[in-house]
């Protein structure tokens, strides 16, 4: 028989093995390892991918195969299957140690790394476990046709009986595997098959009626800034309204992001304005408090960005013959959701619309909405979708909520389940997407592209390049890494209708 030293070194190996694996699946499970080799921004490093799942491999291997006796495929499997769900925690932690994630203070890091682990776990995590599980079976044969005289049927050893503690731990962790896989597929297969909750968002009745004349928008509009006026609102961050005094042949509304207000588009509707056109900038729901820690995102659901795409619309009519909306991130969302529903409206932008997190893949949205709508709500410190907050920004950043953001996600899935069955209402539409975004996903952000081309809808689609390194807050001004130059000379060339 092989001594029992000579076979630590399959150990390593073991870990190895899971390491690579898990550079192979990772862009099935939502993780873009291209970044890394480019340094380009987002998700993990594959540094600490590798090293991350080498660690967790190798510890759970040598738990469960300490030695040629306890070689069997069961035991591969059970370390594979730990191997995957354990690495999640300890490699987003590990990138958030690393700083590429953003804000590594602890409050501001360490939520967000709980909330990304739980999310991509209950979503991705069964194919991670699963994918492992193979790599650990494979692994566990590849000993076996190795050393098949070293490799004896699972019996205890005189050393094992003496030491009971041991040999329950590896049944737990055993047990715990089958937990874990069963759990997880179970998880979400019930999650993906569930409808998202989506019923009345279409078929919402606007709160207004749609105005004719200039003079009916400006008193729409003291209407909304007299319900504002009760609240305790950062200077800054009321809605605005940008007018030439009569309406004007273009209208323009902009929708500012989450956590945000209407101070974010302030430059960009000056710029607007300038080309000869009446501009308005509505503030969302639970946005712009002065109290930089009010909850008041918490309550913040769909209905209130159907209500709010209603209104500003309706009231754009008096300003505008024509009425064009723009709207970045969750505002995005609400531009897309127009897109699809109002007839009343010219031209939609949505520029980079939030309608599933960076980290999901695309067949886990679905899911993933489900599960954060399900899950309690938990109160970040910071946005999760921009953890680095511009400086001199001048207005509060509220904390958002993980229902906040299933909110946003839950229009979204409303406007992509319509457009897999209706053409859209508005005649033009194009997006401006940022292929250096680490928030929001641009690939679910391509199949409601594809969906609107499927009913032959003509959409336009510009993306800025990876190489312009731009943040996702492509709007503020105050962003250290935002070109606002580049960004607002093509939303002009866009309202203004230049080709793509």
């Amino acid at each position: 028989m092989i001594p029992v030293a000579r076979y630590f070194h399959w150990t390593l190996v073991a870990g190895l093995l899971f390491a690579l694996a898990a550079l192979a699946l990772a862009p099935f499970i939502g993780l873009d390892l291209r970044g890394a080799f480019e340094r380009r921004p987002g998700g993990v490093s594959w540094p600490a991918l590798f090293v991350g799942v080498f660690v967790c491999g190798w510890l759970f291997w040598w738990l469960l195969i300490p030695g040629w006796q306890k070689v069997s495929l069961r035991a591969g499997a059970a370390a594979g299957i730990l191997t995957g769900a354990f690495s999640y925690p300890v490699v987003i932690g590990m990138t958030e140690l690393s700083g590429r994630t953003g804000d590594t203070s602890l409050h501001g890091g360490w939520d967000r790394v709980m909330w990304i682990t739980g999310l991509s776990l209950m979503t991705t995590g069964f194919a991670a476990v699963l994918g492992m599980a193979a790599v650990g079976l494979a692994g566990a044969w590849a000993l076996s046709a190795i050393a098949p005289s070293a490799v004896v049927p699972d019996t205890e050893t005189a050393a094992e009986t003496a030491r009971p503690l041991w040999r329950r731990l590896r049944w737990l962790a055993a047990g715990a595997a089958l937990v874990v896989a069963s759990g997880l597929t179970a998880s979400f297969a019930m999650l993906s098959t569930t409808p998202v909750s989506v019923e009345g968002l279409v078929a919402r009745p606007s709160p207004t009626t749609p105005v004719a004349t200039h003079q009916e928008a400006v008193a729409a509009f003291a209407v909304v800034r007299m319900a504002e006026a009760g609240l305790a609102l950062h200077e800054r961050c009321p809605s605005q309204l940008l007018t030439h005094g009569y309406k004007t042949a273009v209208a323009v509304v902009f929708f500012h992001g989450l956590t945000s207000c209407p101070a974010q588009g302030e430059e960009l509707a000056r710029a607007v304005f300038e080309l000869g056109y009446n501009v308005y900038l509505p503030r969302m729901f639970g946005h712009g408090e002065a109290d930089p820690d009010t909850l008041a995102l918490a309550g913040l659901t769909a209905e209130h960005l159907v209500d709010l795409a209603n209104e500003s619309t309706d009231l754009a009519q008096g300003l505008g013959d024509k009425v064009i909306v723009a709207g970045l991130s969750a505002g995005g969302t609400i531009a897309a959701w127009i897109a699809q529903n109002r007839t009343d409206v010219d031209h939609a932008i949505p520029v980079s619309p939030f309608l599933g997190p960076y980290i999901i893949p695309p067949w886990a949205t679905r899911g993933a909405t489900n599960l954060v709508l399900g899950l309690p709500d938990m109160i970040f410190w910071t946005n999760p979708l921009a953890p680095v907050t511009a400086p001199d920004s001048g207005y509060a950043f509220p904390r958002p909520s993980t229902h906040t953001l299933a909110q946003v996600m839950r229009l979204g899935q409303a406007v992509m389940m319509d457009a897999a069955l209706t053409p859209p209402a508005v005649r033009d539409i194009s997006l401006l997407l940022n292929e250096a975004d680490i928030a929001v996903n641009n690939r679910v952000t391509e199949q409601l592209v594809d969906l609107w081309r499927a009913h032959d809808q003509v959409v336009a689609v510009r993306a800025l390049e990876f190489s312009n390194h731009l943040p996702h807050d492509l709007i503020n001004p105050h962003e250290i890494f935002g070109d606002t130059d580049l960004v607002y000379a093509l939303l002009a060339g866009m309202i203004g209708g230049e080709e793509p």
